[in-house]
């Protein structure tokens, strides 16, 4: 069987015709019907002159219409990109001008950013979901315009190396990384995905992240390759956990996946006391590190489902798990695991006392694994190593930059960053970049910026010397607010004398964390 994404709306259109694919509280989209929105956007596309391989940016928020954009985009035989809806403008005008972005489907409560995009986007030629933008050079059409198109399957022969979805990240230069994937890698993670969890057709998804983060993933690929059905969680249920509690009830999910963070806010905000969750089999959560004392309050209220730590990063979607349950006994922190099928693991040690703390860098090659970086190829041929695998094969690893350690058993256990990459809320934060963006300003003549965890979660700290004496710690943060997105903001920004540094000249980190 071909790996093609598309191939799995189609087959679980014919098996579950009337079977809900993604509701959201009570809109429901059937696989029918989600079939015929996909095929209607796909050849409107392709009336458009969309060519395969283009890429088509998704800006809108967590909505039903997201789930035909993603599917309709790749049956054109072109790539989605989501595009974060709380970046600031130019940082998502920077994204379209480096993916080439040309189309943009989005709706219309985006009505105002969206024209300031189109303002600062000059490539951008047409917008699907918002009517009227008040730009010559924009052609803009209403959904009811688009879905009226023909249902006909399109006539785009696919390939499994075809590109699917470009995914943007952080970068340690400053310039945001879009991390390509293909129909291949894609199906290659449902597919491993719904095995390892034994997911089916009457099972029920939580998709609590939005589009552009991949632990999307499983609820946009995964679930329509098994027939299942995905709620997707309503932006204010995210943000009043409360009511989230009330809604994993009367949903009766049976499958969780979050960062941590979310299942924090759930424990936290009491949101669980009182609830039936008793249809709950899988709890998944992974983008951070999780604290084993939330997962022990988290057995009080959900005792009977199985745990998993997913690990990987979003250039393999996913390449380790950690399964566990209630009766498992715990280690002080919780490992990655070990690798699951069709993906080869390797330490890999620079120097002899990394060899003898056991202590290296994670090294994978799987199915799952991107093609490259969009437009970066210096930085893609330096991600990537050839080496022989336990079998004598030759594979090309990634290199994830995460220090692990090996037990005998096989299982991993993070240790920390070979760069200064942290997780927040489960978004990856180069520091650098940071700094590079503060530097930027004609205040700032030199800074630092580091992070500190508190309890479970990572806080991010600045230290500057300013050369405007006129300025101030809320000019400087307002300045970086219009750059980067908030949760690249540092919580505490201080303005220094000068910076400590090392007798190498460089940066003393050790000494600001303290």
């Amino acid at each position: 069987m071909k790996r093609i994404l598309t191939h799995n709306i189609y087959r679980s259109a014919e098996k579950y015709p009337s079977q809900v694919a993604f509701n959201q509280l009570d809109k429901s989209i059937p696989y029918e019907q989600l079939v015929n929105y996909s095929n209607a956007l796909a050849n409107f596309l392709l009336e458009l002159g969309t060519d395969k391989g283009d890429r088509v940016g998704i800006f809108m928020n967590r909505s039903l219409e997201s789930t035909y954009s993603v599917y309709g985009v790749m049956c054109a035989g072109a790539a989605y990109v989501p595009i974060d809806s709380n970046l600031p403008v130019y940082r998502i005008s920077e994204i379209i001008a480096d993916c080439g972005i040309s189309i943009v489907l989005s709706n219309s409560s985006y009505r105002s950013k969206i024209e300031r995009i189109c303002h600062n986007s000059p490539q951008l030629r047409v917008v699907i979901g918002v009517d009227g933008i008040d730009e010559n050079t924009i052609l803009t059409y209403s959904w009811n315009e688009v879905l009226s198109a023909p249902k006909t399957i399109p006539s785009v022969n696919l390939s499994e190396d075809d590109m699917a979805y470009v995914m943007c990240t952080s970068g340690t230069t400053g310039k945001q990384k879009a991390i390509v994937h293909t129909h291949y890698s894609g199906f290659s993670y449902a597919k491993l995905s719904a095995e390892l969890y034994d997911v089916s057709h009457v099972d029920v998804l939580g998709n609590h992240s939005q589009l552009h983060y991949d632990i999307s993933t499983m609820g946009y690929l995964t679930m329509p390759y098994v027939g299942g059905r995905t709620v997707i969680i309503p932006e204010p249920y995210t943000i009043f956990p409360k009511n989230l509690g009330q809604l994993i009830e009367s949903e009766e999910l049976t499958i969780w996946y979050s960062v941590p963070l979310a299942l924090i806010q759930l424990i936290k905000s009491e949101a669980l006391v009182d609830r039936d969750l008793s249809r709950l089999r899988w709890v998944l959560f992974g983008g951070e590190p999780f604290s084993i004392k939330y997962i022990k309050l988290l057995f009080e209220f959900i005792p009977e489902a199985t745990y998993s730590n997913v690990y990987g990063p979003a250039e393999v979607n996913q390449c380790t798990y950690f399964n566990f349950n209630k009766s498992t006994p715990l280690p002080s922190i919780l490992p990655l695991g070990r690798a699951w099928p069709e993906t080869s693991i390797v330490v890999s040690y620079e120097d002899q006392i990394e060899k003898e703390s056991q202590v290296g860098e994670l090294l994978v090659a799987s199915s799952t694994q991107m093609r490259a970086y969009w437009n970066q190829p210096e930085l893609t041929k330096s991600k990537f190593i050839s080496l022989h695998d336990k079998n004598g094969m030759l594979l090309r690893y990634y290199r994830t930059g995460d220090m692990v350690r090996e037990h005998a058993d096989g299982t991993l256990v993070f240790v920390g960053r070979a760069d200064r990459q942290i997780k927040i809320r489960g978004y990856r934060v180069e520091m650098n970049e940071v700094e590079n963006v503060l530097l930027s300003s004609n205040a700032v003549s030199e800074t630092a910026v580091y992070a500190k965890k508190h309890e479970d979660t990572w806080s991010l700290y600045a230290d500057v010397v300013l050369k405007d004496k006129s300025q101030n710690t809320s000019d400087i943060t307002k300045f970086i607010a219009g750059i980067l997105p908030n949760y690249m903001v540092p919580s505490t920004i201080r303005i220094r004398d000068s910076i400590p540094r090392t007798s190498a000249g460089k940066i003393d980190y050790k000494a600001l964390i303290k």
